[in-house]
């Protein structure tokens, strides 16, 4: 009895050990990397024409995308369109200025001071990568792009995975996520 005890035991440990979890985490493999997310987080499957694309649904429901080939965005964010109040009146033409930053005097702004994300630099997985985060938790975007992965036929394989406007706990884990990313080039 003892021993069919130790056997049971042995078996409950070693799969303790093979599990591809780390620390309540589980890993997803998208075929060319991976990358370890909260065990309540799923993967979507979608089929891209000129690169690998899916993503990740979250347990709040917010959806990371990734796009893994040549044109993959670079996550870059366009300067706002700042003007002066005086200047309003010169373009009243019916154009939506709901988009506009409006000040009294151009003098001293910066454009910067109106970005809604922050950028960090790192190295994931032995590779540079620009980490983009928002400024305000939750009003932004949130992600990772990768400039050179690998060559791939006549050109050069990019990366990157990103969700918009996520819940704050949320941004926290995929921030933490994006450190876990492993890539391998499968032929």
């Amino acid at each position: 009895m003892k021993l069919l005890l130790f056997i049971a035991l042995l078996f409950v440990l070693m799969g303790c050990a093979q599990s591809d979890s780390n620390d309540g985490f589980k890993r997803l493999d998208f075929g060319k990397f991976t990358i370890e997310v909260p065990p309540s987080w799923q993967k979507l499957n979608e089929i891209g024409i000129d690169s690998d694309v899916g993503g990740i649904i979250t347990d709040h429901s917010d959806t990371l995308r990734f796009d893994l080939g040549w044109y993959s965005n670079k996550l870059t964010e366009d300067e706002p369109v700042i003007i002066e109040r005086s200047e309003l009146e010169n373009l009243y033409d019916g154009r939506d200025t709901g988009g506009f930053i409006i000040v009294e005097d151009m003098q001293h702004i910066n454009a910067g001071d109106y970005l809604r994300n922050l950028i960090v630099w790192d190295t994931i997985d032995g590779r540079k990568a620009k980490i983009v985060y928002p400024k305000k938790s939750g009003n932004g975007l949130t992600g990772i792009y990768i400039d050179s992965l690998w060559i791939a036929g006549s050109g050069i394989d990019r990366f990157n995975m990103y969700g918009n406007h996520l819940k704050p706990e949320n941004e926290k884990l995929f921030l933490d996520a994006i450190k876990t990313l492993k890539f391998y080039k499968k032929r």
